[in-house]
């Protein structure tokens, strides 16, 4: 059990307790047959769960760093009655062999019943985070006849090592999702799901990760449906651009100096796997260290070669229009950082010192030039000629969450409103209920999971009482969520509102609030300023 586990509230405690009550429900899938358990949720809607299920051969000694092998086949019964193991966490825990997923169908499985599938893709920095209950329980969404997926995907150095080449062309955990989204396909049919109403979905780095789906031709028919909750390949931070880099510095973090890619993989799969969990700082550059927002782990572009995820620049293939063309579902909170840069004195000394070399880099441009010129506009825009300080936070806060959430956001909505026909339906979340992580600068950073799971893994008290104001946000939530996996359109009828696609006319968004609201023209100076001076082009590592 996880220390916050404890933490949990009485309320949890007993719908633990009656929801684990099983009676054995059998599914056979293409690798053998599957023992499932019945359980009961809080809205009183009862389903069936098929945990642990593994679709791909353990990623161990000569596979770590691997794309992934589909899982072979078994002989009887796989009692799939429990969760898997975690992936290696960056606290260390977890397993290298957790490829693995979760199946919830609502009542019991009928093969034929074409039921949508809302597949999701967890968050946590690419670096933590799982397919369990723990966080993403199916209470909620179970309950509105859709079949419900989690998976877990490898993170930090053992889904994101790259040497650049063909030794470890990298993206292994977004492989990962690949071939959980191929398992689907070849088997949501034995369990009444419908294989062409699959809706990908994913927040934060999960987020990003479903974006780069929408890029990538590998994930071609994959899904039908996308959900892209707070974050984006738009972010630079989301793309790693010189991964050779990282990969040998670990090498020589842990006393192998080479510069042979091959000698140094035989090493690192030689080592424990919580070997490779070095602090991140020991791995970037003096560049690097200065930059407002970066990822050592992430995904990145591929040489091309086969089998890869990406070989071009993600913003490359959404200019051209290279991308799977499905209706897409996209947002953020409305604070997404909030004021968590108020308590970072480096990066506001940085910021002061050194604001070209912060900011810069972490813009979407492909020179040097063009992201110090871009850079200056933006501190003047911002700041004018004022000293950056937490006395003065407005500006700073609103900096820091433009460049890494809402400009990706707006840029995103803006680029497929531009070039295709495609629905694209916006939204801010911003309810500040009782139970929703707020601060005077708006919703939090994952604000929103809550209305959409069963979050075991925070202190909320799920209030369940029909009338009240909490519980009509999320029924609102949930609807829109699953109309668009079972229609591709959130409000086919007036519920609340008629959710209308954002076009570059109106520039239209649904403002979530305590009642859900048509509004237009989302932060449109800040966003225009970005859209003038900070174009959408390929950066630098992603050609």
């Amino acid at each position: 059990m996880r220390p916050s586990q404890l933490a949990f509230v009485p309320s949890l405690l007993l719908w633990v307790a009656a929801a684990v009550k099983a009676e054995d429900v059998l599914v056979t899938v293409e690798q053998g047959t599957l023992r499932g358990k019945t359980a009961t949720g809080v809205y009183n809607t009862s389903y069936t769960a098929f945990l642990g299920i593994p679709f791909a051969v353990p990623p161990l000694g000569e596979l770590r760093f691997k794309a992934p092998q589909p899982a072979g086949s078994w002989e009887g019964v796989l009692n799939a009655t429990e969760y898997g193991s975690d992936c290696v966490q960056e606290d260390g825990s977890g397993s290298e062999d957790c490829l693995f997923l979760n199946v919830f169908v609502p009542g019991v499985p009928q093969e034929g019943a074409g039921l949508p599938v809302l597949f999701w893709v967890h968050g946590g920095g690419f670096m933590r985070g799982s397919g369990s209950d723990y966080d993403y329980g199916p209470d909620f969404l179970i309950s509105y006849d859709v079949i419900f997926v989690t998976i877990n995907y490898r993170l930090g150095p053992l889904g994101f090592f790259s040497t650049g080449d063909e030794v470890v062309p990298g993206n292994a955990g977004l492989k990962d999702q690949q071939l959980a989204l191929a398992w689907v396909q070849s088997n949501i049919a034995r369990f009444g799901g419908d294989p062409h109403r699959v809706m990908l979905f994913g927040q934060s780095a999960g987020g990003g990760a479903v974006s780069l789906h929408l890029v990538s031709p590998a994930s071609a028919g994959l899904f039908s449906r996308l959900v892209d909750q707070s974050g984006s390949f738009i972010a630079r931070m989301t793309v790693v651009q010189d991964p050779r880099y990282h990969a040998f510095r670990l090498g020589a973090v842990l006393g192998y100096e080479t510069e042979d890619s091959q000698q140094l993989v035989e090493f690192l799969q030689s080592v424990n796997a919580t070997d490779l969990l070095v602090d991140q700082n020991l791995l970037k550059s003096d560049e690097q260290k200065l930059l407002l927002a970066y990822m050592v782990w992430a995904p990145t572009v591929e040489p091309d070669l086969d089998g890869a995820f990406i070989t071009e620049s993600p913003i490359r293939a959404l200019n051209e229009g290279r991308f799977n063309q499905v209706p897409i579902m996209t947002g953020v909170t409305s604070a997404e950082n909030g004021g968590g840069i108020l308590s970072n004195a480096d990066q506001i000394n940085n910021l002061n010192e050194a604001f070209e070399e912060a900011v810069g880099p972490c813009l979407h441009l492909p020179t040097a030039e063009e992201q110090r010129e871009a850079a200056m506009k933006i501190r003047n825009f911002y700041f004018g000629g004022a000293n950056i300080t937490a006395e003065n936070p407005a500006p700073l806060v609103y900096m820091n969450e433009d460049l890494t959430f809402f400009e990706p956001a707006d840029a995103m909505v803006r680029k497929i409103a531009e070039i295709t026909d495609l629905p694209v339906y916006y939204y801010e979340f911003d309810y500040r209920g009782e139970n929703v992580p707020v601060s005077e600068w708006g919703v939090a950073h994952a604000g929103e999971l809550q209305f959409l799971f069963m979050r075991n893994g925070v202190d909320v008290d799920y209030n369940l009482d029909p009338d009240s104001e909490e519980e009509h946000v999320r029924r609102n939530m949930l609807r829109l969520w699953t109309n668009f996996g079972k229609y591709g359109n959130p409000t086919p009828e007036a519920d609340p509102v008629i959710w209308q696609p954002y076009d570059l006319t109106n520039r239209s968004y649904l403002l979530m609030q305590a009642n859900f609201t048509l509004e237009e023209n989302r932060l449109a100076e800040r966003m225009d300023f970005w859209n003038q001076n900070v174009p959408l082009l390929p950066y630098p590592g992603t050609f």
